[in-house]
């Protein structure tokens, strides 16, 4: 399915003034849809999350960087290419390709379940950073507009680095812990939240203001006036239970009238813009080589496999650029920085990125999850054939069999362990965590995290790996236990967190089916004994469960 967006802009290309001119007083509607993006910002700055932006370390930075400055290279290149007497409108057009759709990356990977992974965490981290590097981008474009002076470039380029830098500080670090012990404690516990966000909008009236007349961009007011109460639950849940569905309304009206009105859908009937189009096309492809600096996170070969999935979904997931491409190409349109031409050319390479893309990405998690499915069903017939393979096993009767195949699978050479880890949040955890995962060649099966909002939170993750340490010899003939290996991973775990108070549980994980086999649980026998399972063998289970 194509993005919802991409319907909402050809509605305001079909009914705008440049087609049917069906809509009454367009300049209320892009009105509206201005004030919508104001409250995307604002969500932009409410849903940061600090944690996760710190866990992640600086491979999330740098693939954001990158993943911006490539593909506004390549675009700054061929517009120079095409006309190498604008530098102006060469910026501007460079520009429009920096951004990524979280919103975008964030439908699919929930749907798919990856957004808990480490990769889908990157992801977030990176499209977050890209966010607020549009935002500056934004505000530069402000200062091409007129003539260009030397002040006029570095006077926005300080503001909004001053913004964003002592800005951004204050917001995180600074007002919060004041608005703790002095503002929320006038108040009941229940009405915290109203209270926030009535003095976040009071913020947002100054902010807005003072960051436009000190040259900045007023979306970066925004953003820092979201940005104060990003630690703050009550104020991100009662900002949601109020302004979510408004905001979806606004942001249909913004992707209707102030995109899809300026959409100059007659030229894209002539070839010359069609082809520039095309060409401007090409900057997608430094979004797609980020995705190839993404670790692996995954037991196997570089750039094969699940470390390929890694990067193809990473780079598909930053490729669609959506809501701040288009806000960069308007404001670069409205301000003479592009002529019409150039103007079109851009919404179209814009519009391919926010097509193509995700049906990219959706194919390329459906391709790998049908080939893991293929490989846990080529497993599970190898484990049952090695487990059933004894000489004479027809010989035994229905319950020797059925004794002999639980002990087969209790002594299962294949191991699976859950390793659970409670500890502060630190700089870079998560790559060092998988990075030792990786040392002990297990493979990740499934991860999950959990965090408070906030700066100095405790982390909770958990973490399902399959072990193929005693593939090739068992026990014995490696002289170690599974408890040894269950101790030494516990160790390595130890030696990736180096903190003292950081608590690390590791044990051995009996997936599905294999619950019912394990001596002395009580889900076994629950398992075993409850409805179509009662009169099922051990055999017959797992044959059930294998052909699911």
């Amino acid at each position: 399915r194509m993005p919802s967006l991409v319907g909402e802009i050809f509605t305001g290309i079909l009914l705008g003034p440049n087609l049917a001119s069906y809509v009454p007083s367009p300049i209320s509607f892009v009105m509206l849809g201005e004030i919508g993006l104001i409250l995307l910002v604002i969500e932009a700055g409410i849903d940061i999350d600090l944690t996760t932006l710190k866990l992640i370390g600086s491979r999330g930075m740098l693939i954001a960087i990158v993943g911006s400055v490539l593909p506004i290279a390549i675009a700054f290149v061929i517009a120079i290419a095409l006309d190498p007497t604008n530098i102006q409108s060469a910026i501007a057009a460079g520009a429009c390709f920096g951004p990524t759709s979280l919103g975008i990356a964030m439908n699919i990977l929930r749907q798919a379940k990856l957004v808990n992974t480490p990769v889908g965490q990157l992801i977030v981290s990176a499209a977050v950073i890209d966010d607020m590097i549009a935002l500056i981008i934004l505000s530069q474009l402000g200062a091409l507009a007129g003539d260009v002076t030397v002040a006029s470039v570095l006077v926005p380029i300080v503001s909004a680095l001053a913004f964003l830098g002592l800005g951004g500080y204050a917001a995180v670090f600074i007002l919060p812990p004041i608005l703790d012990k002095f503002f929320y404690p006038r108040f009941k516990k229940e009405n915290n939240g109203a209270a926030g966000l009535a003095l976040m909008f009071l913020l947002l009236f100054a902010m807005m203001p003072a960051t436009y007349y000190a040259k900045s961009s007023f979306l970066m007011g925004a953003f820092l006036s979201g940005l104060v109460f990003c630690r703050n639950h009550d104020v991100h849940v009662r900002f949601v239970t109020q302004f979510k569905r408004l905001l979806q309304w606004l942001m249909r009206i913004f992707f209707a009238a102030s995109i899809g009105f300026q959409v100059p859908i007659k030229d894209f009937g002539d070839a010359k813009v069609i082809g520039f189009g095309l060409l401007y096309t090409l900057a997608l492809t430094g979004k797609l080589a980020v995705g190839f600096m993404v670790p692996n996170f995954n037991n196997c070969e570089q750039f094969k496999g699940l470390h390929m999935r890694d990067c193809l979904v990473t780079g598909f997931s930053m490729a669609a650029e959506g809501e701040f491409a288009f806000v960069i190409a308007v404001f670069a349109a409205d301000n003479g920085l592009i002529s019409p031409d150039l103007y079109a050319s851009i919404v179209l390479a814009v519009l391919i990125s926010t097509i193509l893309p995700p049906f990219a990405l959706r194919f390329t998690i459906s391709h790998y999850n049908k080939l893991s499915g293929k490989i846990v069903k080529k497993a599970e017939h190898l484990e049952r054939r090695r487990s059933m393979s004894m000489d004479g096993m027809a010989a035994f009767s229905p319950e020797e069999q059925e004794r002999l195949l639980r002990e087969n699978i209790e002594a299962n050479k294949i191991v699976f362990l859950c390793i659970q880890i409670q500890c502060a949040s630190k700089w870079g955890l998560i790559p060092k965590i998988i990075s030792s995962i990786t040392s002990l060649k297990l493979e990740v099966i499934d991860n999950r995290s959990w965090h408070p909002r906030g700066v100095d939170s405790t982390l909770m993750t958990e973490i399902f790996v399959q072990d193929d340490y005693f593939l090739e010899e068992d026990e014995l003939e490696k002289g170690t236990f599974v408890e040894d290996r269950i101790a030494a991973v516990n160790d390595k775990m130890v030696q990736a967190i180096r903190q003292p108070g950081a608590t690390v549980k590791v044990t051995r994980w009996y997936p599905g089916v294999l619950q019912a086999i394990e001596p002395k649980s009580d889900v076994s026998n629950s398992y075993l004994a409850s409805g179509k399972n009662a009169n099922m063998s051990v055999k017959d289970l797992l044959a059930r469960e294998a052909s699911h």
